[in-house]
């Protein structure tokens, strides 16, 4: 009898184990990232932006401390990249990059909203209500020096 009670507990004890996707993760190696350049990586349904400036990046970002939202930065302070999710924070649409437009930054297309390359709201150059700079994104593992983890 025992033996047959401890058999019918084993695949109760079995469902313990997590969900095999759960635990799933994209690999970015950041190494490969142009200066300059981004990726878009999904993480947990939200689309995320790695952002790495070039010098010209970085004086431009410069340039916009006095009329960006957001810490200002210096060519001593620049992080290596940016990891911020890339919807607005208004209603929540996809951000899009403004080169095609010849200035650098990114944009809402459905609420105008405005945004540096370091995910930094412009106030002034939008005619929008209830944005705030982008959210940065802290789910993800440095992995070791090239290699960041995201959960899918």
């Amino acid at each position: 009898m025992a033996v047959g009670v401890l058999l019918a507990c084993i695949p109760f004890v079995a469902s313990w184990s997590p969900n095999p996707k759960s635990v799933q993760v994209a690999v970015v190696d950041i190494s490969k990232i142009p200066e300059g350049g981004s990726k878009l990586v999904e993480s947990r349904g939200k689309p995320i932006m790695i952002y790495k400036p070039d010098h010209d990046d970085a004086e431009y970002l410069i340039s916009l401390n006095k009329v960006a939202n957001g810490p200002d930065y210096t060519l001593e302070n620049i992080p290596d990249y940016f990891i911020y999710v890339a919807l607005s924070t208004h209603l929540g649409c996809m951000v899009k990059s403004t080169e095609a437009y010849g200035f650098k930054g990114l944009i809402d297309p459905c609420h105008r909203g405005f945004w540096d390359l370091s995910g930094r709201l412009i106030p002034s150059a939008h005619s929008g209500n209830g944005l705030q700079d982008l959210a940065i994104y802290e789910g993800y593992r440095k992995h070791n020096e090239t290699e960041l983890w995201f959960e899918k």
